[in-house]
């Protein structure tokens, strides 16, 4: 198996990235802490009753918008198709989460804390 510097540092970089996450998750597990990925709550929020849908079809692609106050949370989601362009959150007025497509690809399934 012949790497190069490039794919065994993007190897590296993975693995530290999946363990780090790992912890993360087993810490919040442990304090009992509520948390959830952006692809967990991007369905929670797809599937609320209260949640307001807007779809536009713009340059040949089709969006979705979508806006959930509830209780003391916030979240702000655009979709395309099944991918998460961009998650916004807050609770109480505090930013819980900010995910955009083009930045947070790698953080995609790392827990978020919810309070």
């Amino acid at each position: 198996m012949d790497l190069h510097g490039s794919e065994l540092k993007d190897m590296a970089l993975h693995a530290m990235h999946t363990l780090k996450d790992n912890i993360t998750e087993r810490f919040y597990s442990i304090a009992d802490i509520p948390n959830s990925t952006v692809p967990e709550l991007a369905e929670f929020i797809q599937q609320h009753p209260d949640t307001q849908v807007t779809r536009k079809h713009l340059l040949g692609n089709s969006y979705t918008f979508y806006r959930l106050n509830t209780n003391h949370y916030q979240f702000y989601l655009e979709t395309r198709d099944d991918l998460v362009l961009q998650l916004d959150g807050y609770s109480n007025g505090k930013k819980i989460v900010s995910h955009r497509s083009y930045r947070d690809f790698d953080d995609l399934h790392s827990p978020i804390k919810l309070m």
